[in-house]
This record gives C-alpha cells, sequence and structure tokens, in this order.
C-alpha cells in the first residue's frame, strides 16, 4: 500500500492514453514496470500495488510504479499556470488529479514514430496493431489479458508490413538496432533516420518526464496560434514564455482538452470556449474503451 497525495486520481492517471488491457473502467489498471506487470487499485485514499513478475525483475516494480504514475509528483507550478488558460484550462478543472504515466524509452519511441504524420486515431491504430500482431500475451493470475509492448526483437519485417506503420518501418527497424533502455541513451535516436526534433522530445516526455521539452506539431502550433493570437513562428517562444519548464506537460494535456480530435473540430472547439475533455470520442481519455483486443473499434 502506498498512501496517496491529496489531490492525486489515480484514475485520472490510469486512464490517460491507455488500451483496454491497462484501464477496464472502475478504480485499477495495469502498467509494465522492471519488466513485471504492477497492477494498482484505488483503495480508500491508498494506492494498493501488485506486481506479476514471470522472473527475477530488473529492478524494484513497486518504487518504479510509483514513479511511473507520478504519485509524489508536484505540478502545482504548472496547474497555476494552465488554470484559466485557453487551451489546457479545462484540463486543469476537470481533471486536477491527473499526472502523466510515464514508460520505458522503447515503448515511448514506438508511441512517438506512430504518431508521426498521423490523426489521433490513425496513429493509436498503428501501435494498437503492434500490440495485437507482436506483442506477448500474458495471462494473470485471475485470467485477465495484458499484452506487453513489442520489445525490438518481435517487430520484424513481416509484422511491420502488416501493422501498415508505412515508412515508419525503416525508422522503426533502425532504433530497434540501438537498444535504448535508459533515458541516458534518448539522445541516441536522434542519429537515426526519420526521429526528428518533435519524436525525440515526445520520447524524452513520455519516458523521462521532461517537462522541458515541446513536441510541437502543426497541430499544436495551429492551436496555440489561434488561442493566444501569434503567428505560428511565434508559438514555441509564446509557449516557453507562458508555461517556462512545462511546455511538454502543457503538448500532452492540449491533447486531451481538445479530445485529440482533428484540427478543424479543435479549432471549433477552441472559438466555443469547449477545452474540457470527454465530447468527442474516440479520444485519449477513452481510448481504452475502443482497444478491445477482442473487437478493436479504431
Amino acid at each position: 500500500m502506498v498512501e496517496k497525495p491529496r489531490g492525486y486520481s489515480l484514475v485520472d492517471t490510469l486512464r490517460v492514453y491507455s488500451f483496454r488491457w491497462m484501464y477496464w473502467g472502475g478504480s485499477c489498471g495495469r502498467l509494465e514496470a522492471c519488466g513485471c506487470i504492477l497492477e494498482a487499485c484505488d483503495a480508500d485514499g491508498r494506492i494498493a500495488l501488485r506486481a506479476y513478475c514471470s522472473g527475477e525483475p530488473a529492478c524494484d516494480p513497486i518504487p518504479a510504479g510509483v514513479a511511473s504514475l507520478g504519485v509524489r509528483e508536484d505540478i502545482s507550478g504548472y496547474m497555476r499556470l494552465a488554470r484559466g488558460d485557453p487551451v489546457v484550462g479545462g484540463v486543469a478543472e476537470a481533471m486536477p488529479g491527473y499526472r502523466l504515466r510515464s514508460t520505458t524509452p522503447w515503448a515511448a519511441f514506438l508511441t512517438a514514430v506512430c504518431q508521426q504524420n498521423a490523426s489521433f486515431r490513425m496513429g493509436w491504430r498503428m501501435l494498437l496493431r503492434l500490440h495485437l500482431l507482436a506483442g506477448r500475451r500474458l495471462r494473470l493470475p485471475d485470467g485477465s489479458l495484458y499484452i506487453s509492448t513489442p520489445s525490438p526483437d518481435e517487430l520484424t519485417e513481416s509484422v511491420l508490413r502488416e501493422a501498415r506503420v508505412g515508412y515508419r518501418a525503416r525508422t522503426i527497424l533502425e532504433a530497434a538496432r540501438l537498444r535504448i533502455e535508459s533515458c541516458s541513451d534518448v539522445d541516441a535516436l536522434s542519429g537515426v533516420r526519420g526521429v526528428g526534433p518533435y519524436t525525440l522530445s515526445l520520447v524524452k516526455l513520455l519516458a523521462c518526464r521532461d517537462y522541458t521539452v515541446l513536441p510541437l506539431d502543426r497541430w499544436l502550433a495551429r492551436l496555440a496560434s489561434e488561442a493566444y493570437r501569434v503567428d505560428q513562428g511565434l508559438v514555441e517562444a509564446e509557449l516557453r514564455r507562458r508555461f517556462d519548464g512545462w511546455t511538454g506537460l502543457y503538448a500532452i494535456q492540449a491533447t486531451i482538452a481538445f479530445d485529440a480530435q482533428p484540427l478543424r473540430r479543435a479549432l471549433e472547439r477552441l472559438r466555443l470556449g469547449l477545452n474540457r475533455p470527454g465530447l468527442d470520442e474516440p479520444s485519449p481519455v477513452t481510448l481504452w474503451k475502443w482497444s478491445d483486443p477482442a473487437n478493436p473499434r479504431l
């Protein structure tokens, strides 16, 4: 058991950007930690944690899971900046206890490369196919299924072709040879063809909780340009001025705020002041509903 800090929401942290085997509704969810599957449940003001390991874990999964879930993370500085903001203010109001759920550098890389030049639905559909085709299917003691992140060795050319990842296949295969295992290795990805500033920044954000990065794509640049009435070429400077040290968290919460909708719909909602998550589906907060391995609907 781990004490749950006041204001922290385990459920919001678990349900955002999760496949069905990670979160399925209710007060529990699962994640990977130290090569184990860690189950986390909200239990009367505390967090109950249980690790399922098939062998000797690479590290202690309990503290690793607590860190991944951001249980003890202080984002009060960000929240002061986010409240009332036209882009992320709705998330600060509706989900103040949400924390980024970090992952391994390899899992973060797969997420980032699938998001290149893709809509939310297209990118997560590709990532879902990679898991369904190549991830290990693990049965837990209660009979439930968990599908692990496909390892570099499991992502062969034939798997990538069947997953229909397109040009990203070359990038994934080249990155797989690097064996990126820790945040100290991540910068090596910059030498991989197809990995630019956006992808590298997103990996650092998702794996290393580096909130100083800014994964700025066309969607966010256009949205922020409209929200703050600045030229798109000045968006990065404007965001760093407004959210100094927190631009990475801002970028993630922007996608949550507008349900990662296509740009036209996101701009429409921005103009109407509809920056609270849950108005459109599928979305980051409801991805789990659309990714049942037995009936994927993405």
